[in-house]
């Protein structure tokens, strides 16, 4: 009897240091990777056995057994937790990732759309690529950013929606029309304002049009973010006292046939109302898409003293800055004997 109690508790502690041995090799196995050769799709039905799952995993290479997958999954009791849809599964993926995108329902929904907004961008760019992606006729969508009722259904009291199209690139899963796409720029620009900025703004005597207005002009003046502060200074300078800003990209955005060339006649047009040379104060309306960093520069200027600024000699990639006009102008010849007229807009005589 002894004899046989013995081999009774010996088979029993086989059995339980065999069990723990199993779970630990599928503990290790639920996090070993596999590598995925290509984008792979798996779609998991309402009502689908786990065997059908494991095996549809194991046929596409992501677990290395279906079997194992399924003691796993029963052990775990977890399968009840999973979410129909379609997975996508890229790179490499363990068993455990797989369980988790299954149970958080990471579904994979495909773009049929996707519009990238650079900084800067202009309407007329926007609409032409849009145009190009059949998002709808160039006609209607020029029509449609001008259109005063839908700008105010956005909240926006301007006359475009020059400058409220928030840089950034937009998915869609389902073909928008243009005021669908519209919609959704504007709704990021509003999530990317700054907490209380229109109230901000409005203690240093701007609207928010304004406000997108003079972000735009730094925008197109630097593409350097510490330049921000110091180029909006200049601008807070120029305006506070009442002299022309003299900002050529707001004169380019004027030139409707504009060539790349920026000429004498151009600087010398008082009919473009974008001549910042001639006119003062801020041009009538944004020049472009402007960045968050551009719209809080606008509060957080810089208080250097500084009123004039140009490009660098040495690196035409960024800005000097000066207090003076002697100072701006003994860097203008600088400047000019380094060869600078050949590297920035050409300015023709015509």
């Amino acid at each position: 009897m002894k004899t046989l109690l013995r081999l009774i508790v010996g088979l029993g502690l086989i059995g339980i240091l065999g069990g723990l041995a199993g779970l630990q090799y599928m503990k290790e196995w639920a996090v070993t990777p596999l590598p995925v050769a290509a984008d792979t799709m798996v779609e998991l039905r309402p009502g689908m056995p786990l065997r059908t799952l494991a095996q549809q995993l194991e046929s596409k290479n992501l677990i290395s057994d279906a079997y194992i997958f399924t003691i796993w999954m029963k052990i775990s009791r977890q399968y009840p937790r999973l979410e129909a849809g379609t997975y996508l599964f890229k790179n490499s993926v363990t068993p455990a990732d797989i369980l988790d995108k299954l149970k958080r329902g990471d579904n994979y929904i495909p773009l049929v759309l996707q519009v990238a907004i650079p900084e800067g961008f202009t309407l007329k760019m926007l609409n032409n690529r849009l145009a190009t992606k059949n998002v709808g006729r160039l006609a209607d969508l020029q029509k449609l950013v001008t259109d005063r009722k839908f700008i105010r259904s956005l909240g926006i009291n301007a006359i475009s929606l020059e400058g409220f199209t928030y840089p950034a690139t937009y998915s869609f899963d389902k073909m928008p029309n243009g005021e669908d796409f519209y919609r959704k720029t504007i709704k990021t620009f509003f999530e990317h304002l700054p907490a209380g900025y229109e109230n901000n703004i409005a203690r240093i005597g701007l609207t928010l049009s304004q406000a997108v207005t003079f972000a735009s002009l730094i925008e197109m003046e630097t593409m350097r973010e510490e330049e921000k502060p110091m180029i909006a200074e200049v601008i807070q300078s120029r305006l506070k006292n009442g002299e022309p800003l003299g900002i050529d990209a707001a004169i380019i955005y004027g030139i409707p046939d504009y060539d790349g060339d920026i000429k004498w006649k151009d600087l010398k047009n008082a009919n473009n109302p974008y001549n910042t040379r001639l006119h003062r104060g801020l041009p009538p309306t944004p020049i472009g898409a402007a960045s968050r960093s551009s719209l809080e520069a606008i509060l957080n200027p810089t208080k250097l003293g500084y009123y004039y600024y140009m490009l660098d000699s040495a690196d035409h990639t960024r800005h000097v800055f000066s207090k003076t006009l002697g100072e701006h102008n003994a860097l203008v010849n600088k400047f000019l004997k380094s060869g600078g007229v050949s590297t920035v807009r050409r300015i023709k005589e015509e």
